[in-house]
């Protein structure tokens, strides 16, 4: 069938915002893939962990990567930098600092996972590993926004994940 793939799908975020896509990009989710359609009615399908914000984000993700698609994200990296490893300028742009904060960057890391979207999810984790790279343990604590630990919290992980303090 010629138009296989092109009906309408709509995504509503959790604070009730919709976006259309077509059931053809739609499908690199695996939530929407597994989500019950009817025949000839329009699939709405409730995003209940995602923000309208982060909802659109992804949409745009997903009509993109039906356009182009994302190229596999070696291991090892390949590079230095997250541009030496991710090459394709689009995806590049789409999680660039300038046009993704870091609250959104970790959003759209939490929809990825939520919503089953393997590309988006390895190019997001690509992006928080380059944010990572190179800090200390401080550092991290801050960017990851983690607790600071007491004494007594801090020897016990010490002790249980010495591998994680070899360096400091």
């Amino acid at each position: 069938m010629e138009d296989e793939g092109n009906e309408i799908i709509r995504l509503r975020s959790s604070d009730d915002k919709v976006f259309e896509v077509t059931e053809r990009a739609a499908k690199i989710s695996e939530l929407v893939e597994d989500s019950p359609r009817e025949e000839d009615e329009v699939t709405e399908i409730h995003i209940a962990r995602v923000r309208s914000p982060c909802l659109q984000k992804v949409v745009e993700f997903m009509k993109h990567y039906d356009e182009e698609k994302m190229k596999d994200i070696p291991t090892p990296l390949g590079g230095d930098t997250f541009n030496e490893v991710m090459d394709q300028p689009w995806y590049q742009d789409f999680v660039s600092d300038e046009k993704m904060d870091r609250d959104m960057l970790f959003d759209m890391l939490t929809a990825a996972n939520f919503m089953g979207i393997k590309p988006l999810l390895d190019l997001t984790c690509l992006k928080v590993t380059f944010h990572l790279t190179g800090k200390n343990a401080d550092e991290i604590r801050e960017i990851l926004r983690l607790p600071e630990l007491t004494p007594e919290e801090e020897a016990k992980a010490r002790e249980e994940h010495k591998w994680i303090f070899e360096d400091s």
